[in-house]
């Protein structure tokens, strides 16, 4: 299959592959909140099915990115496959909270280290003309997968298990068209050229974009950064959409997932198609400081919102818009700015970083009342805009058509 620097079906093609996979992704992680009122647990339990996503998701990561980088990224896509079809017959068939919890794991082992291996994947298989664009459409494809997992969960389904009968047969049928998919796509170029493999038969014409030579921070600055912005999302987007149901409002919880995707897959549709024009350190600042902002908002007239929902969900709706951006922004940097031999490895560090440190936060806010709950979010997306604040300060323009190679002379 041609790979030339020239939009065509080929580059369509992985962009539909890797939006499906970023989809599922999506879907699969919320399940686990969804899942929170299939069975009746104590409180303490609700908590630990809150920290089983990210735990199983960095898991999954952290096996995956070495893997994608020692056997190519093609390939390392098809071992989650197996782990899908396991979770989702389990899922199923789950009858109590132990089955649900070893379900969710096999899903969200097969969805970190697939997850991982697509945001690697996504700056190596397109023109630098149009990366930042193509990259933040498919990271956005995520929104669209909590729709459809809280529209399964809000449709008039009375039946526990015909609601998990539901989400699992979803989850078989999109394995089983990405599994026909990615038998047509060829291996990441710039990992073949990397290994020095490049079949002559393959026809890749590999495209350099913008050839500038750029000198990126210290590795170490690098992984911090990436690292702190990805903990801000993470655990500040799982204690304002996710865990704020299951703890507070429980009767909310489907609605909470189901209105922040839609507004985020529909908001972050322009966003993503001016991606190649906008700065990526001033997307990320702005973006940063909005979430601090709404977050900040919601925090201090939260009395008066209990009272009046039309409020709340006009800021919440802010919020996710804003919280969007920020997540497609730094999901964009953290996985872009290394060489590629090394890429799978390194995003997969910063990923570890930001779910396990993500874990604690959420477990130990189940114990707080909605006030200090909240209080801790601002105060994890105030971190993320330092982080984003430094980064603007010391950091390198790595977006507006520049090609990845442009640090690939790095040791």
């Amino acid at each position: 299959m041609m790979i030339s620097e020239k939009w065509n079906e080929a580059h369509a093609l992985f962009f539909t592959v890797f939006s499906i996979s970023t989809t599922i992704e999506a879907y699969v992680y919320s399940i686990a909140y969804i899942a929170s009122n299939w069975v009746s647990v104590p409180r303490a339990l609700i908590a630990l099915l809150s920290v089983w996503p990210p735990l199983w998701l960095l898991i999954g990561g952290a096996i995956m990115g070495p893997i994608s980088d020692t056997i190519g990224r093609r390939r390392s896509l098809y071992l989650s496959l197996i782990m899908y079809v396991v979770g989702s017959l389990s899922l199923i068939l789950s009858i109590n909270y132990a089955f649900l919890l070893f379900s969710i794991a096999i899903l969200m082992l097969a969805v970190g280290g697939e997850y991982n291996t697509v945001m690697v994947s996504s700056h190596e298989y397109f023109p630098s003309s149009v990366r930042s664009r193509a990259v933040y459409l498919i990271l956005n494809f995520t929104n669209f997968g909590g729709v459809l997992a809280a529209a399964l969960a809000l449709a008039n389904i009375t039946s526990v298990t015909l609601q998990k009968l539901a989400l699992g047969l979803t989850i078989l049928v999109i394995i089983l068209v990405l599994y026909l998919l990615r038998s047509l796509i060829p291996e990441s170029p710039y990992w073949l050229r990397t290994r020095k493999v490049i079949p002559e038969d393959q026809g890749l014409n590999l495209e350099e974009g913008n050839r500038k030579t750029i000198r990126l921070p210290p590795l170490p600055i690098r992984v911090v950064i990436g690292g702190l912005i990805g903990w801000s999302y993470t655990a500040g987007f799982t204690l304002m959409v996710l865990t704020f149901g299951p703890y507070y409002f429980p009767s909310l919880t489907n609605w909470l997932i189901f209105t922040f995707s839609v507004v985020s897959f529909i908001s972050g549709i322009p966003v993503s198609m001016f991606a190649d024009r906008v700065s990526r350190k001033l997307l990320l600042l702005v973006s940063s400081l909005g979430s601090l902002v709404t977050s900040v908002l919601i925090l201090s007239l939260i009395s008066g919102l209990v009272n009046n929902q039309y409020i709340f969900w006009v800021l919440f709706v802010l919020f996710s818009i804003l919280v969007n951006t920020y997540f497609l922004t730094e999901d964009t940097l953290k996985s872009e700015y290394w060489v590629t031999r090394r890429r799978g490895s390194y995003t997969a560090a910063v990923r570890v970083m930001s779910l396990g440190g993500s874990i604690p936060v959420i477990f130990l806010s189940s114990y707080l009342p909605v006030s200090l709950y909240l209080a801790l979010a601002v105060t994890i997306f105030g971190v993320g805009f330092v982080a984003s604040l430094v980064w603007y300060l010391i950091g390198v323009e790595t977006g507006k058509g520049i090609s990845i190679s442009a640090w690939e002379h790095e040791k």
